[in-house]
């Protein structure tokens, strides 16, 4: 696997092309070759949302030229912040291994995928048929399964809505079904996050690395059930007698000199429950929920033979009410001051829960 970094960008400009001109000058001197960048803003609107999302794709096009990175947009306002960028990068050699497509590169077995998108006058499950229609495509150019899916990012517009069709989220977990029953998953589901925007649609990003069975390893909790083995009572539609489950594993372990674990989105759910806390509980409910996920212990039980110990690389932090934000950061910065992490305005996937985190761990050195 190639060493990656992840550093975020944050701009505190007024304006959205100030403020994308801020963080574009502030990447001029990476040192490294950035390969993906993930933008949060606060677009009022599904048009203004079209219009920022076409400025920043043509603003990195003039700023990187032909090595411009996999792009993506999400419609998730930073908190305390105007607009905030996550960049992954690689080392200028490792880089050399790059080919580029049109929403995806591939880096030796490695394939990253820019932001996928399908058309906002679609419903949601019209248009995450669309997007894995894509993904399948580009899986199969690639000679890949979908099973080699190792990390996806999954963004839908107000996630818990419930159209005349079903929830939004629902909706968009019956599609993934579909997509990935067409394979068999011996080695276990993508680590995942499904969450919420205020505009933009549904977008899916995805990792996959070729026989991901050699260089991957599903990661179980056990203080949580499983999100694809949940019950149908936990499960939420209007329409439907059977519903399907989240195809996710709470992560995965991914190996090599580059040992990482990819933590699926997380929150303060034990067992298949959500646990009625505040913000702050429900914060320290979820870091003592991935904390264990990536522990020795927990990884050794996983399969995981001889792990390094790993440490936090960064973290997203989703929060349902901006009003909870200081108190969020408060404890955070207080139990795990050596993290950056960014904070983030999105619907949670539940009503009841107020936080969801996501992130990736590496070893220590």
């Amino acid at each position: 696997m190639i060493r990656k970094e992840y550093n975020i960008y944050r701009s505190e400009a007024a304006l959205f092309d100030e403020a994308l001109s801020e963080l574009l000058a502030a990447m001029v001197g990476v040192e490294r070759e950035i390969v993906r960048i993930v933008l949060f803003g606060a677009p009022k609107d599904n048009v203004e949302y079209g219009e920022q999302r076409t400025l920043f794709e043509q603003r990195c096009r003039m700023h990187f030229g032909e090595r411009v990175p996999m792009l993506s947009y999400v419609a998730q306002a930073p908190l305390r912040y105007s607009l905030a960028a996550e960049v992954t990068t690689i080392s200028h050699e490792d880089a050399r291994q790059i080919v580029r497509h049109e929403d995806y590169i591939t880096l030796g077995d490695e394939i990253l995928s820019a932001g996928i998108y399908a058309p906002l006058e679609k419903n949601v499950a019209q248009q995450a048929e669309q997007i894995f229609a894509r993904v399948s495509e580009i899986l199969s150019a690639e000679g890949v399964s979908t099973s080699d899916i190792v990390r996806q990012w999954n963004y839908i517009e107000r996630i818990t809505h419930m159209a005349e069709e079903g929830q939004h989220y629902q909706l968009f977990n019956d599609a993934r079904s579909h997509f990935y029953q067409g394979c068999q998953w011996h080695n276990g589901y993508p680590a995942a996050t499904g969450i919420g925007t205020q505009a933009g649609g549904v977008t899916v990003l995805f990792d996959a690395v070729r026989s991901s069975a050699l260089h991957s390893k599903a990661v179980d909790n056990p203080l949580q059930i499983s999100a694809h083995a949940y019950s149908q009572q936990v499960l939420i539609n209007n329409t439907q007698s059977h519903k399907t489950t989240p195809k996710f594993e709470r992560a995965r372990y991914m190996s090599g000199d580059d040992a990482s674990v990819y933590i699926s989105g997380t929150a303060a759910i034990r067992g298949e429950e959500s646990c009625s806390e505040d913000a702050v509980g429900q914060t320290r409910l979820t870091m003592e929920n991935i904390d264990y996920l990536i522990s020795e212990e927990n990884l050794i039980k996983s399969g995981v033979a001889e792990p390094e110990k790993m440490a936090y690389a960064s973290l997203r932090a989703y929060l349902k009410y901006r009003d909870d934000l200081e108190q969020v950061v408060e404890w955070m910065d207080r139990n795990y001051p050596q993290v950056d992490v960014l904070y983030l305005w999105a619907d949670i996937c539940r009503e009841e829960l107020l936080i969801e985190i996501e992130g990736i761990a590496k070893q220590v050195n």
